[in-house]
């Protein structure tokens, strides 16, 4: 598997690659960044990290050398909390599409995992406008999931990997926990309304704490695990559920967006979604998380 970064010199791209390299399912990972001497430091880096696990080659690159990547991992350009203010996400959807479309000519087949953001409006225009097949363009939103599990985990007091939970919807905004379907060691729970504060407060005050930190950089180990887990999956051709945000055709009676939402991945792109049951406030939730999806795409649309 050959697997492109673009955006490999920031701090989610290097960390990404380190996570897969370690991994070895990689014959090739090149980083794509316009920061060329940064991202030579880390391929030299993490290639020689790794040597004792996998003997793969990891270098920096130009556009031409992600030709007939099997993956290509977006990352590209870093995080800005103004982007997900409609009024800015345009002229930044441009620059995104932009570079997209340059590597995609090197690569038509590829699978792409989007972590830039915003998540969910990029996944939808890369598939709508540069015709991308949408079993083959996802969005990381796997992060919120993994923090209602780490909150589930630390309000119950339950073992790290008792919990299995998920969060469906828009990436970090309108984000949607879905309490109900909620399981430790295989079987459902029924949490009481502090409980469902506690978790609540857990989960969405990362959000705060980060800013109030500031420290310049954004979630790159979290998200690498995030991006390690699903790519490894997909390379042994196992099938595992994961919250990824996908463009949505009728499932959850929703369309003309992208909304995270579990998926099943297998080798080479998205087998199936699949669709939870809902409570009627979740899908109400899930509901209002589509139309601020919407918003975006719309601000971009009316600009082009």
């Amino acid at each position: 598997m050959k697997i492109s970064i673009v955006g490999g010199a920031g701090v989610v791209g290097s960390t990404s690659a380190y996570r897969l390299a370690q991994e070895g399912i990689a014959s090739e990972i090149i980083l794509f960044d316009v920061r060329r001497k940064l991202a030579e430091a880390h391929a030299f880096d993490i290639e020689q990290a790794v040597t004792h696990r996998a003997a793969k080659r990891v270098r920096a690159g130009e556009v031409a050398d992600t030709g007939n990547s099997d993956l290509i991992l977006l990352a590209a350009p870093e995080h800005n909390e103004a982007f997900f203010k409609p009024e800015h996400f345009a002229a930044h959807a441009s620059h995104v599409l932009e570079i997209v479309k340059q590597v995609l000519s090197e690569s038509p087949s590829a699978f792409w995992i989007v972590v830039t953001n915003p998540v969910d409006p990029l996944v939808y225009l890369i598939h709508r406008e540069l015709s991308v097949p949408r079993n083959k363009v996802i969005g990381l939103n796997y992060n919120d999931t993994q923090r209602f599990r780490w909150a589930i985990r630390k309000v119950l007091s339950a073992p790290s990997t008792a919990v299995d939970a998920f969060t469906l919807g828009q990436h970090g905004r309108t984000q949607v926990p879905l309490f109900s379907s909620v399981r430790v060691d295989g079987k459902p729970v029924s949490l009481s309304s502090d409980e469902i504060d506690a978790i609540r407060r857990e989960a969405t005050s990362f959000w705060a704490r980060w800013a109030e930190w500031n420290p310049g950089r954004t979630t790159g180990w979290t998200t690498a695990e995030s991006i390690g887990e699903i790519v490894t999956a997909m390379a042994s051709g196992e099938t595992p559920v994961v919250p990824c945000s996908i463009c949505i055709q009728g499932e959850y009676g929703l369309r003309d967006v992208s909304l995270g939402v579990p998926v099943r991945l297998a080798q080479g792109g998205v087998k199936e979604i699949v669709e939870f049951p809902l409570q009627p406030g979740e899908r109400k939730a899930l509901e209002a998380s589509a139309d601020a999806v919407r918003e975006m795409i719309k601000a971009y649309t009316q600009r082009t």
